[in-house]
């Protein structure tokens, strides 16, 4: 791995960055009713059962309402429900609707309407669809509902505020339209204009029933993958808020651009075939410690976050009730271990290991270069940055490298441990992690749901279920004509936060 190439490369990049806008003031857009986003990525489906969470959420927003939901700190307020309760066993809920909601062609949002929507989520093979796995739904009257559990859930209104309840009109569920156009009753309704993988431009919806949520009379998403194009098209006016990183938000500081730093998420990898069926080295733990300990964790975040960020082991967030700082040094990068771990798992000289290849070519160079050091020839598969999730989704792959939010405990425990878990995409067990589970269903309270989170925590660590590198600081910008705020949990501010500066 040449650093000095990349490192050049970028100097060059900034360059020619600074040289087009070299004395020439932002040209802001005139209309300071338009808000314009800089995203890294563009829906696959607006079918609300394929709806994500992190870049995907503000897109969803636009279109539909949840039942719930979720303000900047992570609190829960009405939204289509006007009141929920959990009962005391967490597996049922039931839900008060509101009234008087029209979807933008002209169905009425009722509880027939909240059932087919849920329904539609439950059987849908979206990214999230495991979050209420097994549920039912039940009308109780034309403005209730009840959801009952499979298995507890005493976080079920974070799910039902994120991306379980878009509700879109049921006459438009099932449809192949329902893909490609959103029918929802959110505050945007989407626009002709918008190109699918280029730009998503909403307009007003003026029969909205919360007029508090229409800061603007347009709202444009326009996808850009790459970050200096983001960085280019802030600070010339193009855009007015976007995700950058550490090479690039210099300048836009530099620039008087508004930083919101939020450490929302850890980059690393997730080791997915723990049973071997892909990849059979892995199913010996002694082989996926031995990946954990070849990794130069400090050596990767200098080139990949410019030193900024900070090293950790464990998948659990530091806010957690379930972080342990001993975790945090249970992978001190040591070659000779790594080696040794490796004979003891029969793998002795190393393997060969098939990974879809990251967006940023740098991070496959050096961890590429880095199992090289223990023996392990890792197989890059190009995969364009638009697709690579939707590639660790599917299945094929041994392991690859994501970055992953730290949710709550309980948010925590769904996406990584459980069966159905978003992120377990090869539904791995243990009598461990069972065990734990099978104590939270008879008791989930939180001092129980603490208790529990620790085990967890500590055996996905110890049995490298994952390999987290560093947490990474979420870097987003605004310029001077708008203003947002972090949202907990979550790489991007949602779409309800922002708002008109007035200048």
């Amino acid at each position: 791995m040449n650093l000095s190439k990349r490192i050049g490369a970028s100097v060059v990049a900034m360059a020619l960055v600074g040289s087009a806008l070299a004395g020439a003031a932002p040209a802001f857009a005139a209309n300071k009713s338009e808000l314009v986003i800089g995203a890294l990525l563009d829906v696959k489906s607006w079918d609300p059962s394929q709806a994500d969470i992190g870049h995907m959420a503000p897109f969803y927003q636009a279109a539909y309402d949840n039942l719930i939901l979720r303000t900047p700190d992570g609190k829960y307020k009405p939204n289509l429900a006007t009141s929920w309760k959990l009962n005391a066993d967490n597996t049922v809920m039931t839900l008060e609707l509101r009234s008087g909601v029209k979807f933008t062609d002209g169905t009425v949002f009722d509880a027939a309407a909240a059932k087919a929507n849920l329904d539609n989520f439950i059987k849908g093979n979206g990214p999230q669809a495991g979050t209420l796995a097994g549920a039912s739904v039940a009308v109780v009257d034309s403005n209730s509902i009840t959801i009952t559990l499979k298995d507890p859930n005493p976080e079920l209104a974070y799910y039902l505020s994120t991306t379980d309840s878009y509700m879109a009109s049921p006459k438009a569920l099932g449809t192949a339209g329902l893909k490609t156009s959103p029918v929802g009753s959110g505050p945007y309704i989407i626009d002709p204009s918008s190109s699918a993988g280029s730009q998503e431009v909403f307009v007003a919806n003026p029969n909205y029933w919360d007029k508090s949520k229409i800061k603007f009379k347009k709202v444009t998403f326009k996808v850009m993958a790459d970050t200096t194009a983001r960085l280019n098209a802030l600070l010339s006016g193009q855009i007015d808020a976007t995700l950058l990183d550490t090479k690039t938000s210099p300048t836009a500081k530099g620039r008087g651009f508004t930083q919101y730093l939020n450490n929302v998420d850890w980059q690393g990898l997730l080791m997915f075939d723990r049973a071997g069926k892909i990849n059979v080295n892995l199913k010996n733990v002694k082989v996926r410690q031995a990946i954990a300990y070849a990794i130069n964790r400090a050596a990767l975040l200098k080139a990949m976050q410019d030193g900024q960020g900070e090293i950790t082991n464990q998948p659990f967030a530091k806010s957690s009730p379930a972080y342990d700082v001993a975790l945090d040094k249970s992978y001190p990068f040591d070659l000779k271990k790594a080696k040794a771990l490796l004979t003891e798992g029969n793998a002795s000289g190393g393997f060969d290991l098939t990974m879809p290849g990251w967006p940023d070519p740098t991070m496959n160079a050096i961890v590429g270069d880095q199992l090289k050091a223990i023996g392990i020839n890792v197989t890059w598969v190009q995969t364009p940055a638009a697709d690579y999730r939707n590639a660790l989704k599917t299945g094929k792959y041994a392991a690859g490298i994501f970055q992953l939010f730290q949710g709550t405990p309980w948010v925590a425990i769904n996406q990584l441990a459980t069966p159905n878990g978003s992120w377990n995409i090869l539904h791995s067990t243990d009598p461990v992690i069972d065990k734990a589970l099978a104590s939270l269903k008879d008791d989930a309270s939180d001092k129980n749901l603490n208790a529990q989170a620790k085990v967890i925590n500590k055996f996905l660590t110890q049995n490298a279920w994952y390999i987290p590198f560093y947490r990474v600081p979420q870097l987003f910008f605004t310029g001077k004509r708008v203003k947002t705020a972090n949202q907990a949990q979550n790489a991007v501010p949602y779409l309800y936060s922002y708002a008109p500066t007035g200048k």
